[in-house]
């Protein structure tokens, strides 16, 4: 399993004017390789989102399904935002979306990213850090699915292991 380098977050983090001891207070409490973990080894978003309240008593489950649905919401109006009359050569996840999988599908594929990204930003708010979660979780987000989507799944898999990364 490949996990996200937390010194390049950190980096970014710094980068972005988040103060090095709001990270650090994080990096103590939660830990960005520990929440990744934890969501790698669950096969829904329910399960990773109840794996992460029991390792991490200040997260609360309602807390985060709530932080999740947002972004879900949030992917749902880009995904509407995006009318063109320009032809675009499609490859095949780009194809099923089009052909009906719609946002569907592309959360089957990035829950996990979506999932890691609500912990940061609801374990920042618990912390106190909040524009510390505004920095951190999109771009691990966007790195999980980018990991993901790297991932090929046989297609006689009988469970879908693709959020693996």
């Amino acid at each position: 399993m490949e996990m996200i380098d937390k010194n390049e977050l950190h980096e970014l983090a710094i980068e972005k004017g988040v103060d090095t001891q709001a990270l650090a207070d994080f990096e103590t409490q939660y830990g960005v390789e520990e929440i990744q973990k934890i969501v790698a080894s669950c096969d829904t978003m329910e399960e990773a989102c109840q794996k992460l309240c029991e390792k991490f008593p200040s997260l609360k489950y309602e807390d985060l399904k709530k932080q999740f649905d947002e972004y879900v919401a949030k992917a749902q109006e880009n995904d509407g935002d995006s009318e063109s009359e320009e032809i675009v050569d499609l490859d095949e996840d780009d194809l099923e979306a089009v052909a009906g999988g719609g946002i569907g599908s592309w959360l089957k594929k990035n829950w996990a990213g979506l999932v890691v990204g609500a912990a940061v930003t609801v374990a920042c708010t618990a912390i106190g850090a909040p524009m510390l979660g505004m920095v951190m979780a999109p771009t691990l987000t966007s790195m999980v699915n980018q990991q993901v989507q790297k991932k090929e799944t046989p297609a006689d898999a009988k469970t879908d292991n693709s959020h693996n990364f």
